[in-house]
């Protein structure tokens, strides 16, 4: 039989603290140590500044190598709103990327190793499908994530963000329209609602209790105890 499981990627399989937020305030602090902008208003700008929080806007013209011109362009104008110099917030924005690719602000779960071995272990094949940038496939070799998984989809690859129909129909695709199948993310629109509009068991981990959620797990672990999953 054909199994397949969809992993979100971050809150899910790794934890990063407020990763984009901090990237961007980190990179304003180098250009402007005594800058008056503080964390929490960068952090209050950037609720709307990422392809996935527009998910019905049409990104597939700026995949690849586009989507960080496109990113710039928006960290940019971010920064000039905080009243940031426009040639400093230009050049600010063009440094965030590697704040972002940087391995070490991304941390596992403790469990998500044991778990990935256990559902290919019971014949599942693994898929990540993230709303995220083009480099994640290497960011996940970087992170040993590689080998448990038999495809990664991306939206900064596919130019579509979850919750939209297209990306949950190419991760079908992807893995040959399995037989079983269940989203396991932890945001209960992008991963849980998105999942159920395709007829997919969603699966909330690392959030607590929601009602759109097939199943609410507090770890990777508690899957493998889901009557059935087996």
């Amino acid at each position: 039989m054909n199994k397949a499981i969809f992993w979100d990627f971050d809150g899910t399989l790794v934890h990063s603290q407020h990763l984009w937020s901090n990237a961007i305030y980190e990179t304003l602090l180098h250009y402007i140590p005594d800058t008056p902008v503080t964390f929490e208003e960068i952090r209050a700008m950037t609720f709307d500044l990422y392809p996935w929080d527009t998910p019905d806007a049409d990104f597939t013209q700026i995949t690849g190598s586009r989507w960080w011109k496109h990113m710039e362009r928006r960290f940019s104008d971010k920064y000039v709103e905080a009243g940031v110099p426009l040639d400093t917030a230009q050049q600010a924005s063009t440094h965030i990327r590697e704040k972002i690719l940087q391995k070490e602000k991304y941390h596992l779960y403790e469990d998500t190793l044991s778990v990935l071995d256990a559902c290919r272990m019971l014949g599942y094949r693994n898929y990540i499908l993230s709303n995220n940038y083009p480099e994640l496939p290497e960011m996940a070799k970087a992170l040993g994530l590689t080998s448990f998984f038999d495809g990664i989809i991306v939206s900064g690859l596919v130019g579509y963000d979850k919750p939209r129909r297209e990306i949950f129909q190419i991760a079908l695709e992807t893995a040959d329209f399995p037989e079983v199948c269940y989203m396991v993310g932890d945001n209960p629109v992008a991963d849980i609602q998105g999942a159920r509009q395709m007829k997919i068991p969603g699966i909330l981990v690392h959030r607590g209790e929601h009602p759109d959620a097939d199943h609410c797990l507090d770890t990777l672990t508690q899957l493998l105890s889901i009557p059935g999953f087996r």
